[in-house]
C-alpha cells in the first residue's frame, strides 16, 4: 500500500479548499439573474448608462398613483352601501361621482399593472386586469336592456349569487362579456328607475331587486380587493426593486407601449371608432369619455416631469442613451396629444364628434404610440450582444 507523504497531504488540503470555495450552496449571481431576465432583457442593457434613476423614478411613481388610487376609490364602497340602503336620486348620484374618481384613478394607475415582475405571473397578472376592467363589454349580459327587460346575470334567477359563481360566469360566453369588475358597478349603477330597478314592493319582481342588489354589493367589495392588490404588488422592496435593471428596463418600456398602443390607440383611436362607439368609449354607459382617456396619459406624462423642475430620470437616460427618441422628442409629442385630446367633446368617442379633430387625435395618438415602439425597437438594435 502507498502512503501519502506531506507533501501529497497538503496538495490534498489545497485541492478541498478549492471545492469549497465553489461549492453549489453559494448563490451563483449568473443563476439568479438570468432567472429574473428573459432573452429580450439581455437586449436593452449597455453597460455605463445605467438605468436605476429611471427604475427609482417608475416606482415612486406607482407608490404615488396606487396611493391615490387607494383614496379616491374608498368611498366608492361607502357611496354604493348608502344609495342601496336608501336607493333615492341624490346619493345615486354621489355614487355615480365616486365611481368615476375611482374609475379615472385606476385608468392613471393601470400603467403599472401591465407587466409582472416575473414571466411566469403573467397570466395570472392578465387575469387580474380582465376582473378590474374589460372593454368592450355588453352591459346586457349584466342587467337588462330596454329592449330586453329580462336579460343578464341579475335575472338568472337560477343561479346563486356568489363570488365563485360570478368567477365562472366572467367572460364564460365571450370576451366582451365581464360579470366582475368596472363594468359591472357601472351597468347596475346606472340603473335609475327607481320603482322598476332598485325598491322593493313585496310583489313578484322583488326577487331581481333583491339580487340587484347583492350583486351591486359583492362587485363593489369584489372591485375595491383587487384595486388592493394591485397596489401592494408594488409596496416594499420586493418585485420590481429587486430585479435586476434589464428586467426593469423591460418592463418600463413594455408597459408604456401597452398603455399607449394597446390600451389607448387600439381599444379608442381607431378610424371606426366614432361610428361605433359602444365598442372603443372607455365608460360606455357613465359617460364621460375624454376625462377616461386622458388619465390613461398620466403616467408617462409624470414621467417625463422632474419633481424638483430639473432633467426627469427618463429624459436624462434618453439623452444619455442616444438615439431618435429623446425626452423633448417624446415630451413635445404628448403636448400634441394632450392639446389633441383637450379638443374633443366631453363625452367621444361617442356624439359625433368633429371628423378633423377627431383625426388630428387619432394622428397624435399614433405618433406617440410610434416614438415608444421606436424607442424599444432602437434600444434593441444599438445595444451590444
Amino acid at each position: 500500500m502507498r502512503h501519502a507523504t506531506p507533501a501529497h497531504a497538503l496538495i490534498a488540503l489545497f485541492m478541498l479548499v478549492l471545492l469549497g470555495c465553489s461549492s453549489s450552496n453559494e448563490p451563483d449571481n449568473q443563476t439568479e439573474d438570468s432567472a429574473h431576465s428573459s432573452p429580450a432583457d439581455a437586449e436593452v442593457t449597455e453597460p455605463g448608462v445605467q438605468f436605476a434613476a429611471v427604475a427609482r423614478a417608475f416606482q415612486a411613481q406607482a407608490d404615488a398613483a396606487g396611493q391615490a388610487m387607494q383614496t379616491a376609490c374608498q368611498p366608492l364602497g361607502t357611496s354604493v352601501q348608502a344609495f342601496l340602503d336608501n336607493p333615492e336620486p341624490g346619493l345615486q348620484g354621489d355614487a355615480h361621482s365616486a365611481w368615476h374618481a375611482c374609475y379615472e384613478n385606476w385608468q392613471a394607475f393601470s400603467l403599472f399593472h401591465q407587466v409582472a415582475f416575473n414571466p411566469a405571473a403573467q397570466e395570472a397578472l392578465d387575469r387580474s386586469r380582465r376582473l378590474i376592467n374589460v372593454r368592450p363589454f355588453l352591459p346586457g349580459y349584466i342587467d337588462a336592456l330596454p329592449e330586453y327587460p329580462y336579460s343578464g346575470l341579475v335575472h338568472e334567477t337560477g343561479m346563486v349569487l356568489t363570488l365563485d359563481n360570478l368567477f365562472e360566469q366572467h367572460q364564460l360566453m365571450d370576451l366582451e362579456s365581464p360579470a366582475l369588475g368596472f363594468p359591472v358597478i357601472e351597468t347596475l349603477l346606472w340603473q335609475t328607475d327607481r320603482d322598476t330597478y332598485w325598491l322593493t314592493s313585496g310583489e313578484d319582481e322583488d326577487l331581481t331587486i333583491t339580487r340587484r342588489h347583492q350583486y351591486l354589493t359583492l362587485a363593489t367589495d369584489h372591485l375595491l380587493q383587487q384595486l388592493e392588490q394591485a397596489r401592494l404588488r408594488w409596496a416594499g422592496q420586493v418585485g420590481f426593486t429587486g430585479l435586476p435593471e434589464p428586467a426593469q428596463q423591460r418592463i418600463v418600456l413594455t408597459s408604456l407601449e401597452h398603455q399607449i398602443r394597446r390600451d389607448l390607440l387600439d381599444l379608442t383611436f381607431v378610424a371606426d371608432a366614432p361610428q361605433e362607439p359602444d365598442w372603443h368609449h372607455p365608460s360606455l354607459v357613465a359617460g364621460q369619455g375624454k376625462r377616461h382617456l386622458q388619465a390613461r396619459l398620466k403616467g408617462l406624462e409624470t414621467l417625463l416631469v422632474s419633481p424638483d423642475d430639473g432633467v426627469s430620470a427618463l429624459a436624462s437616460w434618453l439623452e444619455r442613451r442616444g438615439g431618435p427618441v429623446t425626452g423633448e422628442t417624446l415630451g413635445d409629442q404628448l403636448a400634441v396629444v394632450l392639446q389633441a385630446l383637450d379638443a374633443l367633446p366631453e363625452n367621444v368617442p361617442a356624439g359625433d364628434p368633429d371628423a378633423e379633430t377627431w383625426q388630428q387625435a387619432v394622428a397624435a395618438v399614433t405618433g406617440l404610440a410610434d416614438q415608444i415602439s421606436l424607442l424599444r425597437a432602437s434600444l434593441a438594435t444599438q445595444d451590444p450582444q
